[in-house]
């Protein structure tokens, strides 16, 4: 596995709802990643992006943030990357069903990962993800 330095970031331990600490520390790595995952930045083919991509979802697996329960994910249809509004009303557990959704459809289809950062859709979930915490972090306060 590659390991990747982390960018330099005061990260406050505390736990997203329904997460346990653990999973919480490995949600606050993957928003680290987000800068990596602007499309205008990324082309998907460089080693860089492969190692990010492979950290990404090494770290997402590590942390079981993984749900298997994404079948029934029906808004993933609604999830336009051009209206990053739609993004903003998820869940904290729907985004985690979206990344499952896109890390085992990659699997079958490759490259899928990357069009989903080429497409805006993996950096819109992070914002979400971010906000979140950002959201928790106040109430907690």
């Amino acid at each position: 596995m590659i390991r990747m330095s982390l960018p330099s970031r005061t990260i406050i331990r505390f736990n997203l709802p329904n997460l346990t600490a653990y999973q919480s520390s490995g949600v606050q790595m993957l928003i680290t990643l987000k800068k990596d995952f602007i499309p205008f930045n990324f082309n998907g083919n460089g080693e860089n992006e492969k190692k990010v991509i492979s950290f990404f979802i090494d770290t997402f697996c590590e942390h079981q943030l993984a749900d298997n329960d994404y079948m029934n994910l029906k808004l993933h249809k609604n999830l336009n990357s051009s209206d990053s509004s739609s993004f903003y009303e998820l869940s904290l557990e729907n985004i985690l069903k979206h990344i499952t959704h896109i890390i085992w459809t990659d699997k079958v289809m490759p490259d899928y990962f990357v069009s989903k950062v080429k497409d805006n859709t993996i950096y819109h979930l992070l914002n979400r993800l971010e906000k979140i915490e950002f959201e928790t972090k106040n109430s907690l306060l």
